[in-house]
């Protein structure tokens, strides 16, 4: 959304960071209310590295804020546990995510490589929401400080339902070694602390996620752990991205 006077908006929430602010401003937004997040919040910087850090205010137009102020407590009620909070694109027909890219096109794409330590579930998400909703700018890889056996299959049954095609298996970082990336982003709190030198620490970020792995429970309540994991990594990652494009 287009800021606006301040006169115009107003703030319906105010989120840890600029990565919390982001998945509100895309719930929102999918819901038809078009809200933006502040860039003067002390969290936009620290929010893409340590997300607990600084506020970011989500605003909406005047007119919307009742509507948003509503769909935040269904929300926060459970209201929409299965939606999606990042559209779908439009305009994948001839070309998009699951087509065969060229050397060429691949080569204008930036690169992201996306850690965590056994690369069976979060970062395997991850990979595959960049290359479905990010395809036609960014390339994503995956993988593990200290890989498991195989992908998750909650991974795969969300990645499934979210119509998300995706063919992955769980890999050691070091695969990667002498490689070159424009981003790296650790998701998970071991990962960034083991990351290794050799990735260097200009370009990474950490945007940390729950283990949906570790839920204990019914299946409905582990594919449910996996299913919000998912909106999650689909609302904020794709919009941090942005700030490196």
């Amino acid at each position: 959304m287009t800021e606006h006077g301040l006169s115009d908006l107003v703030v319906v929430y105010r989120a840890k960071g600029l990565v919390d602010g982001e998945i509100i401003r895309g719930f929102l937004e999918a819901q038809g209310i078009p809200a933006s997040v502040s860039q003067e919040a002390a969290g936009k910087i620290y929010g893409l590295t340590i997300g607990d850090l600084g506020v970011a205010e989500v605003l909406v137009r005047a007119q919307d804020e009742q509507r948003a102020l509503e769909l935040l407590r269904e929300m926060e009620a459970g209201e929409f546990e299965n939606e999606i909070l990042v559209s779908e694109q439009t305009d994948q027909k001839a070309f998009g995510p699951q087509s065969i890219p060229e050397e060429d096109e691949l080569r204008e794409r930036k690169k992201v490589l996306i850690l965590c330590t056994g690369n069976s579930a979060r970062s395997q998400m991850a990979e595959a929401v960049v290359n479905n909703d990010c395809w036609d700018r960014w390339v994503a890889f995956s993988a593990g400080t200290n890989p498991a056996a195989a992908v998750n299959p909650w991974t795969l049954r969300v990645l499934e339902e979210a119509d998300i095609f995706h063919q992955g298996e769980p890999k050691s970082v070091d695969v990667f070694r002498g490689q070159d990336f424009d981003l790296i982003i650790t998701i998970c709190d071991d990962a960034r602390e083991t990351c290794p030198v050799w990735l260097g620490e200009a370009n990474r970020i950490h945007i940390g996620f729950e283990d949906p792995a570790a839920v204990e429970g019914s299946g409905v309540e582990k594919l449910e752990a996996f299913r919000k994991t998912l909106r999650l990594i689909r609302a904020a990652i794709p919009a941090v991205l942005k700030h490196y494009e």
